[in-house]
C-alpha cells in the first residue's frame, strides 16, 4: 500500500462516559487517529505513526487497515501498555480528560522517526502533533531533507507552553501550516484575542495560521496577507473529541493536493464536522462520503467570510 499521508502523533485507547450515563469502552482514540480520521473523507492511502505497547488488540489494527490505515508505523514498545485515557463529557461538551497512563512513560516512549518505514518519508504530507520545539526542528529538518515537496501541518499540544519565542521563530517558516486552538494560543504567545493570535504566528514566520474555535468555527491567516473566516460546518454532533485533529488532518491533505490555502480550509472544516458525528473510527461508503463531502464544501465556501 503507498502511503500518501501520515499522522505523526499518538495513539491512545479511550473509555469515554457521557452526562447521560452512556459509556463507551476501548474506543481508538488519540490525536493521530482523528487527523486520520480527517484525512480520510479525502484520501484513502493513509499511514498511521506511534508509539503502542504490545497489548494492542488485533481488533484494533485489523480496524484501522479496514478504514485505509496503514499500521507499520506503529512501533511496538516492550514493556509498555498502549496508553489509555478516560473521556468524561458534561452537559456542555466540556471535556475532561483523565489519563491512565504514567505521562512521563508516555513522552519518553513516543514515536520517532527512525521507527517509520522508509516510504512513509515520501508522502505528500504529514500532521504532526509531537514533541518539544527542540525535538520539532530536528524531525521536520529530517523530513525535509527526506522530501523537500513534503506538506507539514503543526497542531501544538499543552507540551509546547511557555517555549521560547526565538524557538518557534526559528522552527515557524520550515512548516507549511500551524493549527492551534484558543487556549494552545494563549499558553504560547500569551495573547488571547484571536486576531492578534493569528497575526503573531505570521510575524513568527509561519507561512500559513489556522485558529480553530470550535462551535466558532477558524480564523485563517496567510502570511501573504490573505484572511478568512470559516464557520463550522452544521452537522448532528455524536463526540466533540477531536474534531480540530481532524480539521488539521483535512488541511494536511488539501494542501498535499496542490490545492489553494482557501480551498484546503474549506476541506479542514468539512472534515471535522464528519469527525463530530460518531465515536472512534468511521464506517463510510466511499461513493455517499464523496457526495456528502462536496456538498458540504460547497456550503462551506458559500458561507465563508474573506477579510481581506
Amino acid at each position: 500500500m503507498k502511503v500518501e499521508y501520515v499522522a505523526f502523533s499518538n495513539l491512545i485507547i479511550d473509555d469515554i462516559v457521557f452526562p447521560d450515563g452512556r459509556t463507551s469502552w476501548d474506543t481508538l482514540g488519540g490525536g493521530g487517529l482523528h487527523a486520520l480520521v480527517g484525512m480520510r473523507v479525502w484520501n484513502a492511502s493513509l499511514g498511521y505513526a506511534a508509539s503502542v505497547g504490545p497489548d494492542l488488540a488485533d481488533k484494533h489494527r485489523e480496524a484501522l487497515n479496514a478504514f485505509g490505515v496503514d499500521v507499520r508505523g506503529l512501533a511496538v514498545r516492550p514493556g509498555t501498555k498502549t496508553a489509555r485515557a478516560w473521556q468524561l463529557f458534561e452537559w456542555d461538551d466540556y471535556r475532561t480528560e483523565i489519563f491512565r497512563t504514567d505521562m512521563s512513560e508516555f513522552r519518553e516512549q513516543k514515536i520517532q522517526l527512525a521507527d517509520l518505514p522508509a516510504d512513509y518519508l515520501q508522502a505528500k504530507g504529514y500532521h504532526i502533533q509531537w514533541g518539544k520545539v527542540p525535538e520539532l526542528l530536528k524531525l521536520v529538518g529530517a523530513l525535509r531533507a527526506a522530501n523537500p515537496d513534503i506538506k507539514l501541518v503543526l497542531e501544538v499540544s499543552p507540551t509546547n507552553f511557555g517555549e521560547p519565542e526565538a524557538l518557534w521563530r526559528e522552527l515557524l517558516p520550515q512548516i507549511d501550516l500551524i493549527s492551534p486552538d484558543e487556549e494552545e494560543s494563549l499558553g504560547i504567545t500569551g495573547r488571547s484575542d484571536p486576531h492578534e493570535i493569528c497575526a503573531t504566528y505570521i510575524d513568527w514566520g509561519v507561512p500559513l495560521v489556522a485558529l480553530r474555535m470550535g462551535a466558532r468555527g477558524s480564523l485563517v491567516y496567510a502570511a501573504d496577507g490573505q484572511r478568512w473566516e470559516l464557520p463550522a460546518v452544521p452537522t448532528e454532533i455524536v463526540d466533540v473529541t477531536g474534531a480540530g485533529n481532524s480539521y488539521c488532518g483535512g488541511f494536511a491533505v488539501g494542501l498535499g493536493e496542490g490545492l489553494s490555502p482557501f480551498e484546503a480550509s474549506l476541506r479542514a472544516a468539512v472534515s471535522a464536522s464528519f469527525a463530530l458525528e460518531q465515536l472512534g473510527l468511521p464506517h463510510w461508503d466511499d461513493d455517499s462520503l464523496a457526495a456528502e463531502a462536496n456538498r458540504r464544501v460547497a456550503w462551506a465556501r458559500d458561507h465563508t467570510t474573506r477579510l481581506s
